[in-house]
């Protein structure tokens, strides 16, 4: 939905806040829960087929508590959307609330905890849990938003700049700049949530339900956004 007229649309940008703590929160999933992903699912298949394979080093345990938290995830995300198909910015932000509750609990559940070593311990598992659920309603929540930045699909964001541009034989639209710009802000959080990583799993979880709830705020509370 754009702004009002004469007023851009803040969603975008709000919306490149929300996929920084994307890179946040699988910094911390991959680096500190035993190699697997609470947000790109991708990664969490290919790791359980490798595991299948024999491969060595990997969490199929945590790679599949991921993926099926991270589909409990999206079928609430979706169920909420369906329910609150008409009140835009209410949906909105309950999803963020919602996201960022489950990212906070995951935070308070993680205090003491230590990055993964040889053999995670359950409490890694619930985190994995907790934060793949979180991100199966951004991510529904994305999907029926249909807003040009999807926050949890980074392949299908390059895709879409590659296809829309010049180069890929379209001739670009307003949205190119923030799919753009999607990508290095996804680069910019997992660097982020690697080096705050050395402090706490803790404090790194706490700066990811930060962003998730500040960039959907201010978007929900932005004069354009309300029609």
């Amino acid at each position: 939905m754009p702004g009002r007229p004469g007023r851009p649309d803040p969603l975008p940008k709000a919306l490149l806040v929300v996929t920084a703590a994307t890179g946040i929160v699988d910094a911390v999933a991959y680096l500190g829960l035993g190699q697997v992903f609470t947000a790109f699912m991708t990664g969490n298949i290919l790791f359980l087929g490798f595991s299948l394979a024999g491969a060595e080093g990997l969490s199929p345990i945590g790679s599949g508590t991921a993926l099926m938290a991270f589909s409990v995830g999206a079928v609430v995300g979706s169920r909420l959307g369906a329910a609150l198909s008409g009140r835009r910015r209410r949906w909105l932000f309950t999803s963020a609330a919602l996201a960022a509750a489950l990212l906070v609990t995951a935070a308070l559940t993680a205090i003491g905890l230590r990055p993964v070593g040889a053999h995670p311990e359950p409490r890694h598992y619930v985190v994995t849990a907790l934060i793949a659920l979180a991100m199966g309603m951004r991510s529904a929540t994305m999907w029926r938003l249909g807003a040009v930045l999807n926050t949890t699909l980074i392949t299908g964001t390059l895709v879409t700049l590659i296809r829309r541009s010049p180069l890929g034989g379209g001739t670009g639209d307003g949205a190119q700049r923030y799919r753009a710009a999607g990508l290095p802000a996804v680069l910019v959080g997992a660097v982020v949530g690697a080096l705050l990583l050395r402090v706490s799993i803790t404090v790194t979880l706490l700066l990811a339900a930060a962003g998730v709830l500040a960039g959907i705020g201010g978007y929900v509370a932005h004069p354009a956004s309300r029609s």
